[in-house]
């Protein structure tokens, strides 16, 4: 019977710390070139290869979910834009609309997530068509985001209690039927949507803080995202009338561990030879992976600019309460704004959709159900 601590004798002949830090200054310098070079389409391939670097999620699985759900993803002929009845739904665990989203989430090229910390998603569906527009996934945010925290101006001592009172959108996008209408700005528009605040209530109004054991500040204030690939034509002039639905607040550094994804599996089994690992779990913290390679590089004798991919994401906030940054600095009580999600979704085919289908007379004329399939094949 194996032992469940494997010394390093039996591992380390067979992995080549050298091979290694060969592996990492490779892999950075190709993701370094793909940036040079200005070019999306290099960019989406890195996000692309990561995810099918991903051994975590059962793609067969969502495949299926596909098949017997195909239905929720029709082709752009049977849609009627002028009818679009957007309404956004909570996703409960089992549900139709888990299996929807997951399917949602796998399609695109972002590396599949499960979200962290404090967790919510959503669906935004179209009860006309009975079909899915789009989905929202949110998560706890980072401590440490700096244009976030001087946009809010809190001072080092109260800004956890102020950003447990936000959550981060890892994700937010339109299916393949509704991307064209630009249904992404219709479902980022959501965020705002009374629901997503009364799920958050539902959800942690009782829970506490897991670093320090504190009740979660109520209510949700804000929520911020980032773009995938640099600046975002999504979240940029996004407005409701006069109201800004999402404000730009800066850039991300461009650090992470996305061009290490190839990698990574070999990097911690040499971390285990050494036992140097620190496993995904409870008490481990969200950014596991950024602790193993941080580790893996100090110990190889290699810089941290490795960590360094260089792909710089817009940072956008979406303001909640109109007094926000009063409520952060001087912890006054939140005022919310109205907002109607029927109403919104009449603003959105007026000021987007039906601009964009005179724009593109042509734009149905497409299967979503085969580009769906086609990326759950990894």
């Amino acid at each position: 019977m194996r032992s469940d601590t494997t010394s390093k004798t039996q591992i380390a002949p067979s992995i080549s710390p050298e091979r290694i830090a060969d592996s990492i200054r490779a892999a950075w310098q190709n993701c370094q070139d793909a940036i040079n070079s200005d070019d999306k389409a290099a960019i989406r391939r890195l996000h692309v290869h990561a995810k099918n670097c991903d051994r975590s999620t059962n793609y067969s699985e969502l495949r299926g979910y596909l098949k017997r759900h195909q239905s929720y993803f029709p082709s752009g002929a049977k849609i009627s834009p002028h009818l679009v009845d957007p309404i956004i739904v909570p996703v409960r665990p089992q549900s139709l609309e888990e299996k929807l989203f997951k399917v949602m989430r796998g399609y695109w090229s972002m590396p599949y997530s499960k979200g962290y910390g404090r967790r919510l998603r959503f669906v935004v569906m179209d009860a006309y068509h009975q079909a899915i527009i789009g989905i929202i996934g949110l998560q706890s945010p980072s401590a440490d985001l700096a244009c976030r925290d001087d946009f809010l101006g809190v001072t080092k001592s109260s800004k956890l209690s102020v950003v447990n009172n936000t959550l981060d959108a890892y994700t937010i996008g339109a299916s393949p039927t509704y991307a064209p209408l630009l249904g992404g700005k219709l479902v980022a528009g959501m965020l705002h949507a009374p629901a997503i605040r009364q799920e958050y209530w539902r959800s942690y109004g009782k829970s506490r803080t897991e670093q320090e054991g504190k009740r979660i500040p109520q209510p949700l204030l804000a929520i911020t995202t980032t773009s995938a690939f640099g600046r975002s034509s999504v979240y940029n002039r996004l407005r409701f009338r006069d109201q800004v639905l999402a404000k730009p607040l800066g850039y991300t550094k461009g650090f992470g561990t996305l061009h290490l994804e190839e990698i990574y599996p070999e990097i911690a089994e040499w971390l285990k030879s050494e036992e140097l690992f620190t496993p995904a779990g409870f008490g481990n913290g969200p950014k596991v992976r950024w602790q193993n390679v941080a580790r893996a590089l100090k110990s190889l004798g290699l810089s941290r600019k490795y960590l360094e991919h260089g792909i710089r994401r817009e940072v956008f906030i979406f303001e909640l309460a109109s007094n926000l940054r009063t409520v952060c600095r001087e912890g006054t009580l939140p005022e919310f704004t109205e907002f109607d999600p029927h109403d919104w979704g009449e603003y959105w085919k007026e000021r987007w959709c039906v601009p964009r289908i005179s724009r593109q007379p042509h734009w149905y004329e497409f299967h979503p159900f085969g580009d769906l399939e086609m990326a759950l094949r990894v």
